[in-house]
């Protein structure tokens, strides 16, 4: 019965449209489908002019057209759904109108957990894709941060990460000299660090540009332009890129943080510092000789490696100085033409291998020191360990046994041995010498050099065999004070003692602080020859002693009181 229903029902169908009256006669036609009694499962559509029923599971009474119009859901429903969508369209205008809010609220709380204080910034856009922060600074113990603007991109939002993160202009101070601490509030300073280890930020790259600014007590700032590029290679894991450019300032290379173990890694392919705009900022963190200001310049090349665990740092790697100058107002005391070259096997500890040092000319008041070269090695800051030293001094040569130097105590303990030293140079360190020389000597002497100058320890010079050497005296009554004017020899010394004879050197030794001195006596003279005129036969042997301050000689002609008179 019903399945010969629905045959008509089409079959009307079919001359409805033959006779150009589908809208009326298909109406009725489908409204005496839907409202009759169907078979359940029952229902159709019209496709390209024709019906063709079907078999679901839809209720009966229901149609399902492509083609046609459809009956619209029930008034409750209809409703149910228009109440659903203001409700979602409500919901997100609230989310768009409170998430600057709530952004502001969870960066600066976390900012303040993080031990911050003094924070001001503004969201400039907030979504869970992106957050854009502008004109952040902040404060951390008496150290001020900044930065123009800090943004936060999203790939997926459903998920804990942060995203890459972008520091943009940000500018960060260091204080190396401790002058940032305020003395009054210092209980307060020392406790105010955050105790708690570095929480493990959700985030997955990082790109900071920026500036560092250097300061210290009393000297101008310097800045550095920072560029790091870090990203997340493992958990707790990070591994990055970092380029610092400055005034005579540049670092590249490679680091690494592993939160697991608060560990940094460095590696520093490329160091190099002018020393010349740095000078005042060296000297704050590395203890000068002899204390007091010096005026440096050089340029350092280097590289480094390691790794900083907690306060613990581990690092080697390699220094070389070119073209460097140091002045010494204090003392006169100027070195140019400087070059070093040395690696350290630790730099916190301050350990070095051997390596040389070279420089072209020091000059300590009038005196010159040229060609200086040493091979030392730092065993710790309070010790270097110089293994050789030779340079050229009074128109020969010196070097030293090997010594060690300690610096935080300024002084130094050397045995000395000269070749061929002039004692034509040595006797023009002073002024009204009665007495003018030429030749060469050898000689072994200690000596100990501290902040009062230097002190000479018993040794000696004498004359270098095989070279000629003469004596011309300008000392009236050296020789013939205590001889008569009758005396056969009395008219040859007169001439020897008033320059007017020469006498060609036999023997000429200094002994330093003999042992068998008497006090006060600091060394003994002893001197032989004959006179140059070999006419004449009249050899020579003088003995004097010398009294007083011998190293005054020695401390180079810098003080212009020293006479002979």
């Amino acid at each position: 019965m019903q399945g010969r229903r629905l045959r008509r029902a089409f079959r009307a169908l079919d001359a409805a449209r033959r006779k150009r009256r589908p809208y009326k006669d298909e109406t009725n036609i489908i409204k005496k489908l839907i409202y009759d009694p169907s078979p359940p499962g029952a229902h159709f559509y019209v496709a390209h002019g024709r019906s063709v029923p079907t078999v679901s599971n839809v209720r009966p009474g229901v149609l399902n057209c492509r083609e046609t119009t459809c009956m619209h859901p029930a008034p409750k429903k209809h409703r149910l759904l228009l109440f659903l969508v203001v409700l979602g369209f409500v919901t997100l205008g609230v989310g768009l109108l409170a998430r600057l809010t709530l952004t502001e609220m969870a960066v600066g709380s976390l900012l303040k957990m993080s031990g911050a204080s003094d924070v001001t910034f503004t969201v400039e856009q907030a979504s869970p894709w992106k957050v854009v922060l502008e004109n952040i600074g902040f404060q951390v113990k008496t150290q001020l941060f900044a930065a123009k603007r800090i943004s936060m991109a999203r790939l997926h939002w459903w998920t804990p990460s942060l995203g890459v993160v972008r520091i943009e202009e940000a500018r960060m101070p260091l204080t190396i000299d401790g002058s940032d601490i305020d003395a009054q509030a210092w209980p307060v300073y020392k406790t105010s660090a955050v105790a708690h280890a570095p929480a493990n930020l959700p985030v997955d790259e990082v790109h900071v540009d920026g500036q560092l600014v250097i300061r210290a007590e009393d000297l101008p700032n310097q800045s550095l332009t920072v560029n790091l590029d870090a990203h997340l290679v493992a958990k707790n894991s990070w591994a990055g890129e970092i380029d610092v450019a400055g005034p005579g300032l540049g670092v590249k290379g490679t680091l690494g943080y592993d939160l697991a173990k608060h560990q940094v890694s460095f590696n520093l392919p490329s160091i190099s510092l002018d020393l010349k705009p740095w000078q005042g900022f060296v000297q704050r963190v590395v203890v000068m000789p002899a204390g007091g200001t010096w005026n440096t310049e050089g340029k350092f090349t280097g590289h480094a490696e390691g790794r900083l665990t907690g306060k613990k740092l581990v690092a080697s790697g390699g220094v070389s100085l070119r073209e460097g100058r140091v002045r010494y107002e204090a003392r006169d005391i100027t070195a140019e033409g400087i070059e070093a070259d040395l690696e350290f096997a630790d730099f916190d500890k301050m350990l070095t291998k051997p390596g040389t040092v070279r420089i072209r000319e020091l000059r300590i008041g009038a005196f010159p020191l040229r060609e200086l070269s040493a091979e030392a090695a730092f065993a710790g800051s309070e010790k270097i360990s110089v293994s050789s030293l030779s340079l050229k001094v009074l128109g020969g040569t010196a070097s030293t046994e090997p010594f060690k130097y300690f610096p935080n105590l300024r002084e130094l303990d050397a045995v000395v041995l000269v070749d061929g030293i002039s004692v034509q140079e040595i006797m023009g360190l002073t002024k009204d010498l009665p007495a003018r020389a030429t030749g060469q000597v050898n000689g072994r002497f200690p000596v100990h050099i501290d902040d009062s100058g230097i002190r000479l320890g018993t040794g000696w010079l004498q004359l270098k065999p095989g070279v000629y050497a003469e004596l011309q005296l300008q000392a009236n009554g050296l020789l013939t004070g205590n001889l008569s004017e009758k005396s056969p020899s009395y008219s040859v010394l007169k001439k020897i003692e008033s320059g007017l004879l020469k006498l060609k050197l036999d023997e000429l030794r200094l002994d330093i602080r003999p042992p068998n001195a008497p006090p006060g006596r600091s060394a003994q003279l002893h001197i032989a020859g004959s006179p140059v005129d070999p006419t004449v036969k009249a050899p020579i042997t003088l003995d004097l002693n010398v009294n007083g301050p011998l190293e005054k000689l020695l401390n180079l002609g810098m003080d212009s009181r020293l006479s002979f008179k």
